[in-house]
């Protein structure tokens, strides 16, 4: 009976139905292109997914909490600038250089949450102003060059191992794994976890109960500027290059993967699960129009109009929800 009962609520959840819905693009994906299922494929469109969803993962615990983060795609390429620049030039360990991108991406993440909780202004605007100023830094750094060809000390370092393979599988798959995994024990089994939910779902009740919201928002800033620090150093590693216009519409695909793994832009719902189901469709669904043949014009308008149905679906099962 117990087991019966467990079974009913799985496929009640919403993690479910988008399941459901990355297993009939992967059929239909299999079926309109033989090349989809080789292994070479399968592993190249987790590959695509690996910076977008550890980005991901930062924008669950913001939606989360009623907040967004326009500005993660030029954080992005700030840490990946300063990353390939300390690399690039040898002004310090790599270690340390990798230290170093992580503490900028926690620190520019840190200075959008406190306009957002101690100065007051929405998350929307401040992000979309550093979105901004982020990446007029990024073009600073570099002089708006390219950073590329690095010395043996970089190379050889174990930080290039983030662009290194395993029996053909790159490593960088199984880092946005651990992180995924380390997530969701986060988000769903810690005190600051239940936090996150009960900020997004009603701040004022939240802090009532004696939760220091804003504290809890800036965290949730913080940890997505880490995980872009991650992305970035991912990136740089694995194409051994950074450009400028590094990052660019990566906030998009993050916070489109996360709604359409039911993440609520009001706050108070949404999981890590979902939104790692959300990015893999992301995923397939690019690479599937690639092997298609479909015009790149189109493929940013189809993901538009995915997101805007995925949208439209889960406010008619809330209002639906909201009646019972």
């Amino acid at each position: 009976m117990k087991k019966a009962e467990k079974k009913f609520k799985l496929a009640g959840t919403r993690e479910f139905g988008v399941l459901i819905v990355l297993l009939l693009i992967f059929i239909i994906m299999s079926i309109c292109s033989p090349v989809f299922l080789s292994a070479t494929n399968l592993v190249n469109v987790v590959r695509q997914c690996v910076e977008i969803g550890i980005m991901a993962i930062g924008m669950t615990f913001l939606i989360v909490n009623g907040d967004m983060d326009l500005s993660i795609g030029s954080t992005f390429a700030v840490c990946a600038m300063i990353g390939g620049t300390l690399f690039k030039y040898e002004m310090c360990p790599p270690t340390l250089a990798f230290l170093a991108v992580l503490l900028v991406g926690a620190v520019l993440g840190m200075l959008n949450g406190l306009m957002v909780t101690r100065v007051g202004i929405p998350s929307f605007i401040v992000t979309l102003g550093t979105m901004k100023i982020y990446r007029s830094c990024a073009y600073a750094i570099s002089g708006g060059t390219s950073v590329s060809v690095f010395p043996e000390s970089a190379t050889n370092s174990w930080v290039w191992l983030f662009g290194a393979k395993i029996d053909g599988v790159p490593i960088q798959i199984f880092i946005m794994l651990i992180m995924f995994v380390i997530a969701h024990i986060v988000l769903k089994k810690t005190v600051y976890g239940n936090r996150v939910y009960a900020t997004g779902g009603n701040e004022r009740a939240a802090r009532l109960s004696g939760i220091n919201t804003k504290n809890t928002r800036l965290i949730a800033f913080i940890i997505q500027g880490v995980c872009c620090a991650v992305a970035a150093i991912i990136a740089l590693t694995y194409l051994n290059s950074v450009t400028t216009t590094s990052g660019e519409g990566r906030e998009m695909d993050s916070i489109a993967a996360v709604i359409l793994g039911g993440a609520a832009l009001s706050g108070g719902r949404g999981t890590i699960i979902g939104s790692f189901i959300g990015v893999l469709i992301m995923g397939i669904v690019k690479n599937g129009m690639v092997l298609l043949g479909v015009p790149v014009f189109w493929q940013d308008g189809f993901i538009g109009v995915v997101v805007i149905l995925a949208v439209l679906v889960d406010g008619l099962i809330h209002r639906k929800d909201a009646k019972r």
